[in-house]
């Protein structure tokens, strides 16, 4: 996709983001625009738990050792790659990640997804992997 194009869509997802949810904290995860995130529960306010709002185009490999992730599809189709499976989730569609499932995520356009996390998200407890 060409870099102006993925630069306006950038700017027109988290321009949607920041109007839907003006208090919230909203970035850029990949850094690349393929996947933004809107912290609308922080884990800062409660470390037991936390939700967002996540648009995803491609997501990374990843896993986590002690999260449980809940997934709310609120637009669009995710193909969800979770622990050797392939799901197609569509809007409604709900979906539980388990601790030590490595998962990742691509969707055609875009998809817009609600995730509650328990424990709440933290760094230390998302963990890369490398499938290749």
């Amino acid at each position: 996709m060409d870099s102006e194009i993925i630069k306006e869509r950038s700017k027109r997802i988290l321009s949607e983001l920041r109007k839907k949810y003006p208090l919230a904290k909203t970035y850029d995860m990949s850094q690349i625009g393929e996947h933004f995130v809107c912290e609308i529960e922080p884990v800062g306010d409660h470390p037991e738990y936390d939700r967002a709002i996540e648009v995803i185009i491609k997501s990374k490999p990843h896993k986590h050792l002690k999260m449980i992730q809940r997934y709310n599809i609120i637009k669009g189709t995710l193909e969800l790659h979770d622990g050797g499976k392939t799901v197609i989730l569509k809007t409604g569609d709900k979906y539980t990640i388990n601790p030590g499932n490595v998962h990742w995520a691509k969707s055609e356009n875009e998809c817009w997804v609600e995730i509650y996390s328990e424990p709440g998200w933290t760094k230390e407890d998302h963990i890369p992997v490398n499938l290749d």
